[in-house]
């Protein structure tokens, strides 16, 4: 398996907030879509701004699906590079490109939008609200 690069973006409290619904009725399985969009924003934004020197590494970006987490990675078997491309290795020359960590900075207002009314949904939901 290659080396993935990931965005590391963190909603403080999240995991406190969603043990906390459990207990009304409210699960983490309830935020699987507002996640997954997360997710496909962060990869579609991380693909833009990946180098393009072939368009292999930009292709290799997704989201992937989590009950309780939006996460975004590159890489595959045949880009082993993804991380050494983000993170820079100064041995061989590459600067970081930091192309993960842009996508991260430029969706994080809007992440925690799409997040609090996908939270907000949730708990009408089960008739908290």
């Amino acid at each position: 398996m290659g080396s993935a690069a990931g965005i590391h973006g963190k909603v403080e409290g999240l995991n406190q907030t969603l043990t906390a619904l459990q207990r009304f009725g409210v699960e983490a399985a309830d935020l699987k879509d507002v996640m997954a969009e997360i997710a496909d924003q962060g990869a579609r934004l991380a693909s833009g701004f990946a180098p393009k020197r072939s368009g292999r590494l930009a292709a290799t970006v997704r989201g992937n699906k989590a009950k309780a987490k939006a996460i975004v990675i590159a890489g595959r078997a045949r880009t082993p590079y993804a991380g050494a491309i983000n993170y820079g290795w100064p041995n061989r020359g590459i600067a970081p490109a930091l192309f993960m960590q842009r996508a991260d900075a430029a969706l994080a207002p809007r992440a925690v939008e799409m997040l609090e009314h996908g939270l907000d949904e949730a708990i009408a939901k089960v008739g908290l609200q």
